[in-house]
């Protein structure tokens, strides 16, 4: 796909003025060494894992932007029984106490994420800061986890592979039994690792809330819980601004206090960006290419 700039755009301020040209069929692999080779043709390469940021750093003809964008990472629990040992607000806390946040983005993601207490970032809509990210205490989570069934299994995608490594390695250290395996949440499972991101603008009840919370949330996989269902509601409802934040806030308490999942972190964006272009990443992760420019 090919898209030329609107020189009669309305925002004289945001008139794009590069050619942009779309390529989603080749293979991400010969994209970032494309982007990463002197004589190469790609620009722009989105969506990069942490490995991928690693070989364009290595090259001499890009570099890579990291975008603080409005992502989260968490993980599922498999409530889908009404017997789910995940049921216990005492195992969901005891897991949340044996992982080390820092440690796994360091390590499994280079360096490349945020800590943050729930699922909004400090400085965005909605956060609050009267909440901090899970202390790392494995003694703790022992304590609380010491009458509990603890084999945990943890599904995620191949993206999503090492966290989900890091994490069932710290979950051991805690006395827990796991393993991971990389796959669809079908069959046997306790922890499903997923990403979503913040499109809108200031809205995280609509978009991230509902789909992991929410009564109609694709990632909902319990029951779900019946007050946090009408602060979502309620958010959804709110048409003014000061007000929707105050629920917002009171939804992200009432995640952390509940440990309605395990919370990790906010993964960043990260773009191989050919020198010689500007590329002005956005939070919502949305591509928008208006404010891009190329050296002549």
């Amino acid at each position: 796909m090919v898209l030329e700039p609107n020189e009669e755009y309305w925002d004289p301020a945001r008139t794009p003025t590069v050619r942009v040209v779309f390529d989603n069929v080749i293979p991400k692999a010969a994209a970032v060494k494309d982007v990463g080779s002197a004589d190469g043709e790609i620009d722009i390469v989105t969506e990069l894992t942490p490995a991928e940021a690693a070989q364009v750093e290595d090259s001499d003809a890009a570099g890579v932007v990291a975008s603080d964008s409005k992502t989260v990472l968490l993980g599922v629990f498999n409530q889908t029984s009404g017997d789910s040992k995940w049921n216990d607000i005492r195992l969901r806390k005891a897991v949340n106490y044996a992982v080390d946040r820092q440690g796994v983005i360091d390590d499994a993601m280079m360096g490349y994420g945020n800590l943050m207490p729930a699922t909004i970032l400090e400085g965005h809509f909605g956060y609050n800061d009267s909440l901090e990210p899970y202390a790392h205490d494995p003694e703790q989570a022992g304590q609380l986890a010491k009458d509990a069934d603890k084999t945990v299994t943890i599904v995620t995608d191949e993206a999503h592979e090492g966290v989900a490594d890091a994490v069932a390695a710290d979950l051991s250290d805690a006395g827990f039994d796991a393993s991971v395996k990389v796959g669809e949440p079908t069959g046997k499972w306790d922890i499903w690792l997923v990403e979503h991101f913040d499109w809108s603008p200031e809205f995280p009840a609509a978009v991230v809330h509902r789909e992991y919370f929410g009564d109609t949330g694709g990632y909902l996989k319990s029951p779900g819980d019946k007050r946090l269902h009408r602060l979502i509601d309620q958010a959804m409802r709110t048409v003014d601004s000061d007000g929707q934040e105050e629920i917002t806030m009171a939804i992200e308490k009432h995640i952390y206090d509940h440990a309605d999942a395990l919370l990790l972190f906010a993964p960043q964006k990260l773009y191989a960006v050919r020198d010689g272009v500007d590329f002005t990443p956005y939070k919502s992760t949305v591509l928008e290419l208006a404010e891009t420019k190329v050296d002549e």
